[in-house]
């Protein structure tokens, strides 16, 4: 058994013509093609007991050798490959024409895998850096860097403040306006955040502390603001607003995303065609009346 050309090359070609736009539909036509000669009796009947190892089958063989161990195979791994091939082909047609396919789930399961593929392939076209950054502009929520903020605050326990509540913070306040450091209560909450998110200051003082300290004016220590925990005293020192970060920096998100979306799509808009070409019944069980 021989070879006509490099195997990679071969390959090379052939995934350039199925990602080539043009292609799309004289594939889609071929598939279909395939599956009425596949399923059309008299020429089933013909051709269930004949193998034909096609060029292509053999560069796609080469292929998956190459790149598991990036190497091209020699011509007796390869008639290797070829032969558990074909003893894999043979076992499938036996198995089917036995009805071992029928009503089995796995099997179902990875013939609808294999259909999905076909679709993921179709949708795998890469998309100029117009229509991405378009894409990223439809959707800047996905894509932008949230605001942060940048923050100290002093924590009161209210259970050690007892009826002094107002005239601890009044004095503490005033100590700060004249830059001294009152003291406040011990505890584990980070005395400063800097560069935060505000999902990041609500999973460490909680939702309510995150709002409030939203309007807090930069550069001056607050009134008090309530946690949780207890009562704090804020000074925020930097607020940083959401921004969208340049587009090179985003591309290979922004790409993922689209091909996610282009290919959630594109299965919808081919599982909506399939669907229309079938009539479903469901026959619901009918409810039990209830006793009594």
């Amino acid at each position: 058994m021989s070879m006509q050309g490099e195997p990679s090359k071969a390959y090379g070609f052939i995934i350039y013509l199925i990602k080539a736009p043009l292609l799309h539909f004289v594939l889609a036509g071929g598939v279909i093609f395939a599956c009425y000669q596949a399923y059309d009796p008299e020429n089933r009947t013909s051709q269930e007991h004949v193998i034909h190892v096609t060029p292509g089958r053999l560069t796609q063989l080469a292929a998956i050798f190459e790149q598991t161990w990036q190497r091209a195979p020699t011509k007796d791994e390869l008639t290797s490959m070829v032969d558990d091939f074909v003893l894999e082909e043979i076992y499938y047609r036996e198995a089917v024409s036995a009805g071992l396919d029928h009503n089995d789930t796995l099997i179902r399961r990875r013939l609808r895998q294999k259909m999905e593929f076909l679709t993921d392939d179709l949708a795998a076209a890469e998309p100029s850096d117009d229509l991405l950054l378009r894409f990223v502009q439809q959707n800047v929520e996905r894509f932008q860097q949230p605001s942060t903020i940048t923050f100290r605050q002093i924590f009161f326990n209210p259970s050690q403040l007892g009826g002094d509540a107002g005239k601890v913070f009044t004095e503490a306040l005033a100590q700060l306006q004249q830059g001294g450091q009152p003291k406040g209560h011990p505890t584990l909450l980070p005395e400063l955040m800097v560069g935060a998110s505000l999902q990041q200051v609500s999973a460490t003082f909680g939702k309510d502390f995150a709002e409030a300290i939203a309007g807090i004016e930069v550069g001056r220590w607050s009134q008090p603001v309530r946690s949780g925990y207890g009562m704090h005293l804020v000074r925020v020192d930097q607020r940083t607003p959401a921004r969208l970060p340049e587009f090179a920096s985003i591309r290979s998100a922004a790409l993922r995303e689209w091909e996610h979306e282009r290919r959630t799509t594109l299965r919808k808009q081919i599982e909506n065609e399939l669907l229309s070409k079938y009539q479903v019944t469901i026959e619901w069980p009918q409810p039990k009346d209830s006793e009594g």
